[in-house]
């Protein structure tokens, strides 16, 4: 429809896609069909997301970053899901940055805002509805709430709130099911052996 000029045509056909199947490809599609339409704002938007945010994030302009992804998640006509998978993955990272420079409390506030971004998709199948994510910037999606709250854990153990870390590992195990609950108790027997040293 774009290609013969019928911008509201493409424009329904695009919003329409989004809500049956968000994707990389929806959001272009309708930010082009914006385009065509003259409007800009709104095109800019849908672009936005895919785009320039993980791009400043991969720059190393991570506060502008994540100043966008709040953005984008109050706009109107924004895949909000997609909003909240892309806070999480990219606070998981900045929880990482934080935790490799010792700075555990401040990682400890990453790893919450991806946990409580994480909740929105925990039992949804991202990996495939966000596919693009995967392919376009090598994101594992499949474990992004696993991650999420291992990390979490490892990070208050890490400050010293031990309490809040056993909490932690509580929440996440209740929440897990047994092939799950098998892996995490592995991997947070490793990780404290580690840090134990």
């Amino acid at each position: 429809m774009a290609r013969r000029s019928y911008w509201d045509r493409a424009l329904h056909d695009a919003i329409k896609s989004v809500r049956i199947q968000p994707s990389f490809a929806g959001h272009i599609a309708n930010g082009i069909s914006l385009c065509g339409k003259r409007q800009v704002r709104a095109a800019t938007t849908a672009f936005d997301l895919a785009f320039q945010t993980i791009a400043l994030f991969n720059v190393g302009e991570h506060e502008e970053a994540m100043l966008r992804v709040g953005e984008l998640a109050a706009s109107p006509n924004v895949d909000a899901l997609a909003c909240h998978v892309v806070e999480a993955y990219l606070r998981i990272q900045l929880g990482k940055i934080a935790l490799n420079n010792d700075r555990h409390n401040e990682a400890v506030d990453h790893f919450t805002v991806a946990v409580n971004a994480s909740a929105f998709f925990h039992k949804s199948a991202i990996h495939s509805t966000y596919e693009e994510f995967v392919i376009l910037f090598g994101w594992d999606l499949k474990s992004l709430w696993q991650s999420a709250n291992q990390q979490q854990c490892r990070a208050l153990f890490l400050a010293g709130r031990i309490r809040a870390a056993v909490e932690s590992y509580q929440f996440t195990m209740d929440k897990s099911d047994d092939d799950t609950k098998a892996h995490l108790r592995a991997w947070f027997a490793a990780a404290l052996r580690l840090d134990l040293r």
